[in-house]
């Protein structure tokens, strides 16, 4: 019988070590599992950051995209006025040098008229 109380008493021993053990494994597991909810928070808090990130980018990108828009419109005006400029000076260069030229004819039509008259 002593023996018997022995062995019992031996085999609760056991079982209150592992019950130990396991109060030991189950107070880290808690610490485990707080330590991945103050991540997961974390991570919440980095991905929230990255989505107003990502939003404001998309503005920028359409702000960029609105601003080359409008300095498309005004390069081609200003191509556009280049073009009719450079028409328009070419015609009065080309008046002016026609002006010019009737002068001159109209000059060394006289000088021969008179060089004609006086060669008479």
């Amino acid at each position: 019988m002593e023996e018997t109380l022995s062995q019992i008493l031996s085999e609760i021993k056991g079982m209150s070590t592992d019950i130990n053990e396991l109060r030991i494994d189950m107070n880290s597991m808690r610490t485990d599992v707080n330590t991945l909810r103050t991540d997961m928070t974390g991570i919440r808090s980095d991905v929230s950051g990255l989505h107003v990130g990502m939003s404001d980018m998309r503005t920028d990108i359409n702000e960029l995209k609105q601003g080359q828009a409008r300095l498309e419109i005004g390069q081609a005006r200003i191509q556009k006025n280049i073009i009719e400029n450079i028409g328009t000076y070419t015609d009065r260069i080309i008046e002016h040098v026609d002006d010019k030229t009737e002068v001159l004819n109209k000059s060394v039509f006289n000088v021969e008229a008179e060089i004609e008259r006086l060669g008479r």
